[in-house]
């Protein structure tokens, strides 16, 4: 099943949740890559001589790993990201790094022969991040062990799929914040923030982690927590993605796995103004337990859609009983078309979630034989663009008739496209806005904006909408953007991303990548 199609598991309707719920991974790993800076190291560039056959050759032979280059039948696969609109992009080889010495090999080519590196470890940045034309990608999908978890705390290799981290910890009854798609790469998510249904109770993926393992610009390991490297520390939690190294471990603190509930909800379209006025005062003033997402879907040549999913920790009735409130609330829309309230056991919503709930953990995978692939994996890609903006306060009525108009004229032009609204709060703001690089804690929710088209289909139309809609709420939002959900299209991205953070991050650049080694993106620090 598409992760932005519609989604049903176990008798219960949940309509995209995937990108709703920090199916986000900036980059789907740690992130650098195919945008180009005019930093330190293209000033260096023609000091330095290409390498040759000869030197990716010797490259390949120093690895544990496997090297793959152009001439490789599995080049076709290994130089593919998630989104279909970069597999245009041709990298001049993926490793395939099986520990940090492998790393420590590539970052050395990398500032010897001046080779731009890209970072990945799911595939899964919006703006095609990790990947690049003529790029050294290092690919940590090997490093993806879930250790049991020991006082509380668990070890994670960087490049584990999200399904591996659930199943992995599941079986401890135990679990950390984190997105719904399956393959997104636990580092990529973590590095940037990571959204996710639990994030109201038990904060971001970023606020569990208590220690990493990177490896630095200059090929040294160095571990990192709140009292060792602590800037570092400071500025992987939120902007760690491909700007200060290579994360090869991350260490989380748990969280209780209970059983859940999960909650979907749907209106006639008439009703839509009332469900948005409604959801956007309900959703983040719940109890930390619940977490929701309203959706305000496009439908060609049809009438949109409006929904609300939503999901607790606590119990059935709970649930009901704040559902209920959410319709009965003066100005509210009402009781809902369609309501599936439906207990459920922690892991198997977070295979729901995923488009899982009939596939076995292999088959929850991509196929193929490369790392991070299985030979029985049945998950396919999709071709989509996204923008987002957070909201510090409620919109208005013109702020709601807007999103409306924006989401009707998308079905009037053809366009396959929605706006998904995640409430914030709870746990996610009692976090301090500098204590993190993710300074985004004051927010009532956040929008994503999403068009998809089949992959042999032109943008056309649909970006053209997506960045109008995008325009036409910019006034109504904080004008901060999430920086999991990478927008080239940002003219301010350093602010819209880490607001007051970023004269601190440029610090931390300066410490631990001084060559700009890492800064071949086009969203650099």
């Amino acid at each position: 099943m598409k992760r932005r199609t519609l989604l049903t598991a176990g008798g219960l309707t949940a309509t995209s949740l995937a990108l709703a719920t920090g199916c986000d991974g900036p980059s789907g790993g740690a992130n650098a890559a195919s945008g180009t800076t005019a930093g330190a190291m293209n000033t260096a560039a023609s000091a330095k001589a290409p390498a040759t056959q000869a030197s990716w050759s010797a490259l390949g032979k120093s690895l544990d790993g496997p090297l793959i280059r152009a001439s490789d039948a599995a080049y076709a696969t290994a130089r593919r990201l998630y989104n279909t609109r970069y597999d245009g992009l041709k990298p001049a080889a993926v490793a395939y790094v099986k520990h940090p010495g492998d790393i420590a090999e590539c970052l050395s080519f990398a500032r010897r022969y001046n080779a731009p590196v890209a970072i990945r470890s799911g595939g899964h940045s919006y703006a095609g991040f990790s990947s690049g034309n003529g790029k050294l990608i290092v690919d940590v999908s090997s490093l993806a062990k879930v250790g049991a978890p020991s006082g509380g705390v668990t070890r994670i290799g960087a490049g584990t799929k999200l399904i591996d981290v659930y199943e992995g910890l599941g079986a401890h009854g135990v679990t950390i914040p984190g997105g719904s798609c399956p393959t997104v790469g636990i580092s990529g998510l973590t590095l940037g923030g990571g959204h996710g249904v639990v994030s109201r109770a038990y904060g971001l993926t970023c606020d569990s982690l208590v220690g990493a393992t990177v490896v630095t610009a200059d090929g040294k390991t160095v571990d990192c927590d709140k009292d060792h490297h602590p800037d570092l520390f400071w500025a992987l939690r939120g902007a760690g993605n491909g700007n200060f190294g290579v994360v090869t471990e991350l260490r989380f603190r748990t969280h209780p796995a209970p059983r859940a509930v999960m909650g979907y909800m749907t209106w006639p379209w008439a009703k839509a103004a009332a469900v948005l006025g409604s959801w956007q005062k309900w959703g983040p003033a719940q109890a930390d337990e619940i977490w929701s997402t309203a959706h305000f879907d496009a439908r060609p040549g049809g009438t949109p859609a409006v929904s609300v999913a939503a999901f607790s920790l606590g119990s059935h009735d709970d649930l009901q009983n704040a559902v209920d409130k959410l319709a009965d609330q003066p100005g509210g829309p009402g009781p809902a078309t369609k309501v599936h309230l439906t207990p459920i056991g922690y892991l198997d919503a977070m295979e729901a979630y995923a488009g899982c709930s009939s596939k076995s953990n292999a088959q929850c995978h991509m196929p193929g034989s490369l790392p991070g692939h299985t030979g029985s994996g049945e998950l396919g890609r999709e071709t989509y663009a996204a923008r987002s903006h957070f909201f510090d306060r409620s919109l208005s009525a013109d702020g709601i008739h807007t999103l409306l108009a924006q989401i009707e004229s998308g079905g009037r032009k053809g366009v396959n496209g929605n706006v998904a609204l995640t409430a914030l709060g709870g746990a996610i703001n009692r976090v301090g806005a500098s204590d993190t690089a993710f300074v985004h804690r004051g927010s009532r929710f956040l929008a994503q904006y999403l068009a998809s088209w089949p992959a042999d289909g032109a943008p056309g139309a649909r970006t053209a909408w997506l960045d109008a809609f995008h325009g036409a709420m910019q006034r109504h939002s904080s004008g901060a953007a999430y920086q999991n959900y990478t927008d080239p299209g940002l003219s301010d991205w350093k602010s819209a991303y880490y607001g007051n953070a970023a004269a601190r991050l440029a610090q931390v650049k300066q410490t631990y990548d001084p060559q700009r080694l890492f800064s071949t993106f086009a969203q650099a620090l």
